[in-house]
Parts: structure tokens; sequence; C-alpha cells
């Protein structure tokens, strides 16, 4: 869980970075998401590759049994970053920010029907519910507060969100003073981008499960390999053939580090971000009987929605950056997804304390049933011993041998069993010579 919380930090950094990068400033022109999302999973491959190499990883391409999944991880990696991407181009920022976060809600129910061991309660729905609107209430997306931005209209400061990158065609829209979701913006188009948004949050879902499928099966490293280089071959070619996009080198010391900082922080965040997610696979819980029981662990759950703690940090890059104070509803937000993020791990503390009860309970249970049967046992025993004595003083019998003596105990605990002798026979025929 914190190795998720700490890719959210550098997926924030990065989103910084980006922004930076792709509007116009003192660096000079702004450059395409496509050359910055280049740059970025080209740093992330090398990055991989060399840290792969250093360390010696085995099965640089994973294990056969899970190569499956690593193509299954990096297709719907993609799948992900397209369907977000495109819908840039035309949802309005906040909007197809808040579709994203659809993702780890959607992973936790899937984990939960194809993992075994994998659970969704309705505690964690809820907490994943409340930490979706905590997310509305920071981006506050046109459709939902329509209010506001009639608001912003008659001269209250609009809202701003920096959480996500700005696409070339909002920013076109917001210089001439259009909104993407006017008039004059294509219905159409809107409805694609709405269709192609939904599609990379299938996408992202799709990553996260297979991430949590493959868990320790595969090296962190691997997975991300398979995503950062399909993403990689995918926007070189897009840079070549897409007429309207066209790569170039960095123009200046500034944009230098700023392409390095968002390589950086992409390889940590991709690195990070599988780590947490494949840590700790789904456990089973162990009961008295050595036998698989109990409930599972919603481990998995817990990191998915610390996907959410993105925006926290996002808020804070407002602030020290851009200057730019969140309004009462950023507040509320964030305070809803802290709220449901503590709510999560401490109901999730309370089951395990009360799964390792009723496993410590019911090991209690069978250690008395066990001390009975032991009890009733010894008393059989004793009682045979008895007997025995009984037949040897009753027959004259001195000396016993030690073996013998084990030979009529052993018929006395099958006693049940075999009605065939009675006691007499039995003791004249373990009777000894005078």
């Amino acid at each position: 869980m914190l190795m998720v919380m700490s890719a959210q930090f550098f997926g924030a950094s990065m989103n910084v970075m980006t922004r930076l990068l792709e509007l116009n400033g003192p660096h000079g022109k702004g450059m395409h998401p496509f050359e910055i999302l280049f740059v970025r999973m080209s740093a992330t491959t090398f990055c991989s590759f060399l840290y792969m190499w250093y360390t010696r990883v085995p099965q640089p391409f994973g294990a056969p049994d899970v190569r499956g999944l690593l193509v299954l991880r990096g297709v719907s990696g993609f799948i992900g970053v397209f369907g977000l991407y495109y819908s840039l181009g035309y949802l309005p920022l906040s909007e197809a920010t808040v579709l994203t976060f659809l993702a780890p809600i959607l992973t936790c129910y899937v984990c939960s029907l194809i993992m075994p061991n994998e659970t969704f309660t309705r505690k964690q729905q809820l907490a994943g519910i409340a930490s979706l609107l905590g997310v509305v209430l920071i981006a506050r997306p046109t459709s939902l507060f329509s209010s506001i931005v009639r608001s912003s209209a008659e001269g209250i400061p609009p809202y701003s969100n920096t959480t996500s990158l700005q696409s070339p065609i909002a920013a076109r829209n917001a210089i001439v003073g259009k909104s993407s979701t006017g008039p004059d913006s294509d219905s159409t188009q809107h409805l694609i981008a709405i269709g192609a948004a939904l599609v990379g949050v299938l996408g992202a879902t799709s990553a996260y499960t297979s991430i949590r499928k493959i868990g320790q099966r595969a090296h962190p490293l691997v997975s991300v390999n398979y995503f950062s280089t399909l993403t990689t071959i995918i926007s070189t070619i897009a840079v070549l053939v897409l007429p309207n996009v066209s790569f170039r080198l960095p123009a200046n010391v500034t944009e230098t580090l700023l392409l390095c900082g968002l390589g950086i922080c992409g390889f940590f965040l991709q690195f990070l971000l599988t780590a947490g997610l494949s840590y700790v696979p789904p456990p089973s819980v162990v009961g008295g009987n050595g036998a698989g029981s109990g409930k599972g662990s919603s481990h998995g759950s817990r990191a998915t929605n610390m996907v959410y703690t993105q925006m926290l940090f996002a808020l804070f890059y407002d602030r020290m950056i851009w200057n730019s104070m969140p309004s009462a509803l950023s507040w509320a937000g964030s305070g809803i997804i802290l709220a449901s993020a503590i709510y999560v791990a401490i109901a999730r503390d309370g089951n395990r304390q009360s799964i390792l009860a009723n496993v410590k309970h019911e090991g209690e249970e069978e250690e008395s049933a066990d001390g009975i049967l032991a009890g009733a046992r010894g008393d059989d025993l004793e009682s045979g011993t008895a007997r025995a004595k009984v037949v040897f003083r009753n027959d004259g019998c001195e000396a016993v041998d030690e073996e013998e003596r084990r030979s009529l105990l052993h018929g006395h605990e099958n006693d049940n069993d075999d009605d065939e002798y009675d006691e007499g026979e039995r003791a004249q025929e373990y009777t000894l010579p005078r």
C-alpha cells in the first residue's frame, strides 16, 4: 500500500513536468503529448533494461506461464493511456480525470471475481464510492456542477485543475474562448470521446488486474518493460506517421532537465505501482485442521484504492507551483479521500484481527477436543492394563513377557471391532504355561 502511495507522488510530479513542457512558457513552444509520451516511455524502457541487466533479473522476458499475462498487461496499459489521451482532446479535463478513477473500483471488483482469495466487501465498496465522490468534488466536472460554470461566466474565477495534461484541442479552445463541450463542439465527437475514455478505463482495469494476477511470478520490472516498450513503439509510429505530430529535440537546459525528470519519475511510477500491486499475493487463512479456509485478503483492494491519493499530491503542487488555492469543494474532496483511505485500512486490520481470533478460537477448540480424545484413549489403556492384570492373576501367571503384554493391550483396543473372541478365549490364548 505504501508503494502505491509513493507511486502516486511520482505520478503527480510527472504530471507537473508534463504540463510545464506541454504549455508555452519561458522554455519555448510547448511539446506535443505524443513527444512527451515517447520520451517518458523510452527513458522507462532504458532504465528497466539497465536495472535488470545490473541486478541480473532472472527471465527478463518473464516465465513462459505468465508471458500471456505480461502481454495483456502491456496491451491493456497502452489502451488505457490511449483512451485517456484521446478523451482529453474532446472532453473537459475534469470529466476525463474523473472517468479514469473508475478503474480502481472496477479492478477491486474484477479481482474479487477471478481471484479466489480476494475479497471486495461491502465496506470496501462504500469506501471506493466515497473516494470517487471525493475525486468528483475536487475535479468538479461541468456536467455535474453546471452552476459553478455559470458563476464563473458571471465573473467569479473559474475552477482550474492541474492534475492531468491539457490537450492541444482544449488549449486551443481556451485561447479562442470556446468550451470543448459548448454548442460549437461536435456532439458525436463528444460521445466518441466518452466511449474512448471508458475503453481506457477498461484498459487500465485490465492492466491492474493482470498485475494482481501475475503477482510475484514475474519481477515488477519485467511487467514495466512490457508496457513501456510497447508504448514506446506505438508512440514512435505515431510521431512518424501522423502529419500534425513532429518530434524535436530539447531547445534549452530547462526542457532537458524536465524531460530527464519526467523519465525518472515515470520509471519510479511504473516500478512502485507494479511492485505495490503485486507485492503481497492474497493469502488464505489456515485453520486448525491445516486446510486453507476462512476469508481472503483484501490487500489488493487496499493498495488499488491508494491510487486516489495522487489528487492530494496534485493539490499540493497546485499551491506550491501555481499558487492555486483549493476551493471549499476541493478541501472537502481531499478530506473524503483521506478518510476513506484510513477507513479502508482500519476496516482491513479489524477484519484481520477478527479472522485471527476465529482461527485461534478454532485451534483452542481443536486442542480441547484432542485432549478429550487423548483422555478417553488413556482411560481405555488403563482399563486394558487392569484387565490384563486380572487375567494373569487368575491364571497364576507370575511373569509375562513385555511383548505379549503389548499384544494383549492392542487386542483390547480392537475389542469393539473384533467380537469373535470372548475374554475367556483371549485370556486362555495369552496364558503362559506353569
